[in-house]
């Protein structure tokens, strides 16, 4: 394993305090040892994670990201520019575009690994918690896969099932949309039942400015999403701020939605309303994706696939609604 214990002190001193992703990256940069060769030979070329990553696509593409990928790519985005500011004060001779290949191989191929020997001023935060597993990293994701635990000695991957021979062996990567797989790995499924798509865009604007002063202290301002069997709690209980009174509507809050409600069928005509706005800008997006030339067929066509997977989703919860 290759995580924070195991970047040589020639490397670490000189950038002092950065974060765990940006250590990792710069030590893989400047790996020249012939006994990790073999491992290194295996990783993804750069130009597969220009053809598979966001973040190396044209500005025009990544415009046109469905709105979760793109906030997952603004914060790549900032991350990346701390981190590379660290890395070459401390090594000018270093150059960006070996970086940033390093950087996102960091971020596609480490596991979730914390120790009690890592020692740090404060606790390490989710995202700086990870290691290289070599051989691991080869495995595939899937929404359903081989249970992936860890120990401070190592990790074992335990099949789900029988595998038959010649057959790919998954692991799950979380319970993630393919908005958050686009952007955080470079790819989507075709299939995948923890799939959804934020509705923020066209649900938040119905609310008054007071109104969103409401739903912000009872902690239910955004974070609004569709799946591929329903609209969020979240949503159903933010709408219902449109169709109550304020104090009621706090009452429902602490108590919860329960299986009769007066209000539904007012919550589901307003959102019948916003679905179908979201509907009429996931065409303008997809006829947009079409019209571009920049970038190259594969990208456009990862991008393309995404929004018809999203108007399939709006599509029938439309459907579902009116029914």
């Amino acid at each position: 394993m290759r995580t924070v214990l195991t970047v040589p002190k020639s490397i670490s001193k000189p950038i002092g305090a950065i974060t765990v992703q940006g250590l990792l990256a710069a030590e893989l940069a400047m790996d020249t040892s012939e006994i990790r060769a073999p491992w290194r030979a295996v990783l993804p070329t750069k130009e597969d994670f220009e053809e598979s990553m966001p973040l190396m696509w044209h500005p025009s593409l990544q415009t046109l990201l469905p709105p979760e990928s793109l906030s997952l790519l603004e914060n790549q985005k900032k991350k990346l520019s701390v981190d590379w500011t660290t890395v070459s004060t401390a090594f000018p001779a270093l150059t960006y575009d070996s970086y940033l290949y390093h950087w996102l191989t960091v971020s596609t191929r480490t596991f979730y690994y914390s120790s009690p020997k890592i020692k740090t001023k404060k606790p390490l935060s989710h995202d700086d918690c990870l290691a290289f597993i070599p051989f691991a990293d080869c495995f595939n994701h899937a929404d359903v896969g081989s249970k992936v635990t860890f120990s401070p000695s190592g990790y074992k991957i335990c099949a789900d099932r029988h595998i038959e021979k010649g057959e790919e062996i998954y692991i799950s990567y979380g319970n993630h949309s393919n908005d958050f797989l686009l952007a955080e790995y470079g790819f989507i499924l075709d299939e995948n039942k923890w799939d959804e798509i934020a509705l923020d865009e066209v649900i938040l604007p119905l609310f008054s400015e007071e109104q969103k002063e409401t739903l912000k202290e009872a902690g239910f301002f955004g974070n609004f999403v569709l799946d591929v069997a329903t609209v969020c709690y979240r949503t159903q209980v933010a709408l219902r701020l449109l169709c109550m009174v304020p104090n009621r509507w706090h009452q429902l809050v602490v108590d919860g939605l329960g299986d009769e409600d007066e209000y539904q069928v007012d919550v589901n005509n307003i959102l019948l309303k916003g679905l179908k706005a979201f509907l009429k800008i996931v065409h303008d997006r997809h006829k947009q994706v079409e019209m571009l030339d920049c970038g190259n067929p594969c990208q456009r066509d990862t991008l393309s696939r995404r929004w018809k997977q999203i108007r399939l989703l709006v599509t029938t919860a439309i459907n579902r609604v009116e029914t």
